[in-house]
């Protein structure tokens, strides 16, 4: 038994513990201030308006992690191996971001271009034209900033990720603070506070970065290395985010912006489970990509695995407090997202689940194309049964769909992942 404690608490206090705490720090003060900015917001404005802002957020954060292309994960397999040689290391990052200015930049300026179609499509309305305009620019600020996180991530220079993950929300916070003190909180001025907030982010981030620019060279090698890697990861995270995305867009679109707010103030709620997935996967990823004893990986897989084991645990336990605390935080506004926010706690039981899997697949086997083949079918899941069931079961449409898309895909991917570790092992 005592053997057993002190096995325990040396993993409480290992590297991998404390680097994950740091992390998970900054995504639970994150986690925090977005609930208190999507609390205010509720509150403030109407479901409709709300269900606007949501949108508008989607469209954000679909372009800007199509932007991604798979870049900023990729770096977490590049980096580690070179930080021994400092001028190698930064050449390689001057090349990958680079790339990621181009490619965020050239994506803005198209839906810049766009935005009085996009207005159209979307909103059937050319007066949302100018937010999408303000939408582009985030796109660019959010894209650029997620680099820097995950580049700083990728050397293991976790407090400075922890520190820019909960200062972007909180200058977000701030500035709504500074809305409802000067004037009355309307859909304009909340997507105002949205983008300068991220120009805010993106400043701070890039003085964060800590690189010499001038004695490195943006190679073309490097970009050649660095895309014929992440380009299978850039699809898999292309299908991933549109099926994520989608479905607020959808319900304004098939449906009405009141649904769309019903179903957002559900859903701004649960992005906490994708968050802190997103962070854990960020700590485990510079470990698995160096390790090459495949008991030391039998070892850490326990770890993770234990540690998912008590992500699920606190969904479980929301499932069963949903109805209160949607009420505390959202008040009678909150009542009608109740049965919403229960179907999408159950969808994030089989999105965590497959970290496991998602990190062997991605960092040890360099398998990203497992991915790319789920993300496919879980982006014609989630596309179809939008179709089918947002315009029958309304605001609950989406969340069948994700329930139906994750645990799907998390049977295949653990499959594939199962399949080619095994034909990597035989063959060593």
């Amino acid at each position: 038994m005592r053997k057993r404690i002190l096995s325990l608490r040396n993993l409480l206090i290992s590297e991998t513990a404390r680097n994950t705490y740091a992390v998970f720090l900054g995504n639970i003060l994150s986690a925090f201030f977005s609930f208190l900015f999507t609390v205010i917001l509720v509150r403030l404005l109407t479901l409709a308006d709300f269900g606007y802002f949501s949108a508008l957020l989607s469209l954000m954060l679909l372009a800007g992690e199509l932007s991604d292309i798979g870049i900023g994960q990729s770096l977490s397999s590049f980096l580690p191996p070179l930080q021994q040689t400092r001028l190698k290391l930064n050449n390689f990052l001057k090349a990958a971001l680079m790339t990621q200015i181009v490619i965020s930049l050239v994506v803005s300026l198209l839906i810049i271009s766009m935005s009085k179609q996009l207005s159209l499509l979307l909103f059937h309305s050319t007066d949302f034209a100018f937010f999408v305009v303000l939408t582009a620019v985030s796109i660019f600020c959010y894209v650029i900033a997620n680099f820097v996180n995950y580049s700083l991530s990728a050397r293991k220079k976790f407090l400075p990720v922890a520190f820019l993950t909960a200062f972007g929300s909180l200058v977000r916070m701030i500035f709504l603070l500074f809305v409802i003190i000067l004037t009355k909180v309307n859909l304009n001025n909340a997507v105002y506070a949205q983008t300068l907030s991220l120009i805010f982010l993106l400043t701070v981030s890039l003085l964060m970065i800590n690189f010499n620019f001038t004695g490195s060279k943006s190679r073309f090698s490097d970009m050649k290395k660095l895309m014929r890697f992440a380009y299978l990861l850039g699809f898999a995270r292309m299908f991933t985010t549109i099926a994520y995305r989608l479905d607020v867009l959808m319900l304004v679109s098939l449906k009405n912006a009141t649904e769309a707010g019903i179903y957002s103030t559900a859903s701004r709620v649960i992005s906490i489970y994708p968050l802190l997935s997103a962070s854990f996967l960020t700590v485990i990823a510079p470990k698995i990509a160096v390790i090459s004893d495949k008991r030391e990986l039998q070892k850490y897989l326990l770890k993770i695995i234990f540690a998912v084991c008590g992500l699920i645990g606190t969904i479980l336990f929301m499932i069963l407090i949903a109805q209160p605390f949607m009420l505390l935080l959202f008040g009678e506004k909150g009542l009608p997202a109740v049965s919403v926010f229960k179907l999408l706690l159950i969808s994030m039981i089989f999105f965590v689940a497959s970290i496991p899997a998602v990190s062997l697949a991605i960092y040890y086997l360099k398998a990203p194309y497992i991915l790319t083949v789920n993300s496919i079918i879980q982006l014609i899941i989630v596309i179809v049964g939008n179709f089918l069931f947002i315009p029958t079961f309304g605001r609950h449409g989406p969340a069948i769909s994700l329930i139906l898309a994750f645990g799907i895909t998390l049977i295949i991917t653990s499959l594939m992942t199962v399949i080619r570790f095994h034909d990597k092992t035989k063959n060593l």
